[in-house]
């Protein structure tokens, strides 16, 4: 009998062990585990992932080394404190690919750089690539920066391209907006504080998608503006100028309001969603008024889209939230002002 049962318990330790390896290899699901599948995904390619709080059980992390930030030297200490970029640095210094976050309960203290990032809060030196309401997960990013010199400069580029002037070349610019990364610009006319007119392309630099923006907003000019304001160039005395380059991008996971009300907060974040390559986004906050309510965009956006319903809560939609870094004419051919939500 007592051989009987050591036999049972070594089959069932056998056993349990190895659904405990194919959970964490991914090669069985249990019935609560598809809804990690989406930060599976982002995991799955990575190296040594940081990871502040427990790891989500069941989670398939692919290749992806998780170890306890606790472990990772200097990482622990820079959470526990109140300064982003420390974080940042340590994650550097470690080459580690990434750093796990849990979201369904505060961590550290009330002013503790984890208590921020667990809280879903802008970092100036990290980007949450993917969040949502059980982990986040970060990198460190660029910084982007720019003075009130080259803002006027870009400005007064800005108006003369929609003038009709030839583009200038890109080896003029400041070498910060001709450094080489993927980046979106956006280009905004406003009548006002009303925005009657904008569009948006993405770049291999700053430099890059400006220029192309400002030829895109010159085909969007249409007879509709046209009978309002007259040609482009003469339209410029009474409309204003808004350039803004948009950043810290991620995926929303989740997308309960109440989440998507607390990862992105309409002072700060402004959303969107791409769907078979169309990418649509609400307009982002500005020094006088906040972004939409991000439900309440995200319906706004795939109404005025013709998605059909249930809308942004259908599958196929990926949801984002993104900050942006603003230049604003204050009236026409006025003062400029850098505008950059924390």
């Amino acid at each position: 009998m007592r051989k009987l049962r050591l036999f049972v318990l070594v089959v069932v330790l056998l056993l349990a062990g190895g659904l405990g390896v194919a959970f964490r290899a991914g090669w069985v699901r249990s019935p609560w585990s598809t809804r990690y599948a989406e930060l599976g995904a982002q995991l799955r390619d990575r190296g040594t992932v940081a990871v502040a709080g427990r790891a989500p059980w069941g989670i398939a992390a692919g290749d992806a080394t998780l170890m306890p930030a606790a472990r990772v030297t200097g990482l622990g200490a820079a959470l526990d404190g109140t300064r982003d970029e420390a974080v940042a640095d340590a994650m550097l210094a470690r080459h580690l690919d990434g750093l796990l976050v849990r979201t369904d309960e505060p961590l550290g203290g009330p002013q503790s750089s984890v208590r921020a990032l667990s809280s879903l809060r802008a970092s100036p030196r990290l980007t949450a690539v993917y969040l949502d309401d059980v982990a986040a997960l970060y990198e460190t990013r660029d910084v982007v920066t720019l003075d009130v010199d080259d803002a006027r400069r870009l400005i007064s580029v800005v108006r003369l391209i929609l003038s009709g002037a030839v583009a200038p070349p890109e080896r003029i610019f400041p070498e910060g907006l001709r450094r080489t990364r993927p980046v979106e610009v956006a280009l905004m006319l406003r009548d006002g504080h009303d925005p009657i007119l904008w569009r948006s392309t993405r770049g291999g630099s700053i430099g890059r998608a400006f220029l192309d923006v400002c030829f895109a907003v010159l085909d969007r000019w249409t007879s509709r503006q046209q009978e309002r304001y007259g040609r482009l160039r003469d339209g410029l005395r009474t409309l204003s100028v808004t350039l803004a380059i948009f950043y810290d991008k991620g995926v929303l996971g989740a997308r309960s309001p109440e989440f998507l009300r607390r990862a992105a907060d309409p002072r700060v974040w402004a959303v969107g969603y791409e769907r078979l390559a169309s990418w649509e986004y609400a307009l982002p906050p500005t020094p006088w008024a906040p972004a939409a309510d991000p439900t309440a965009a995200l319906r706004a956006l795939t109404r005025e889209r013709n998605v059909p319903p249930p809308g942004h809560m259908r599958p196929e939609l990926t949801l984002y939230r993104f900050r942006a870094l603003q230049i604003f004419e204050t009236t026409p051919a006025g003062a400029v002002q850098v505008f950059d939500p924390k």
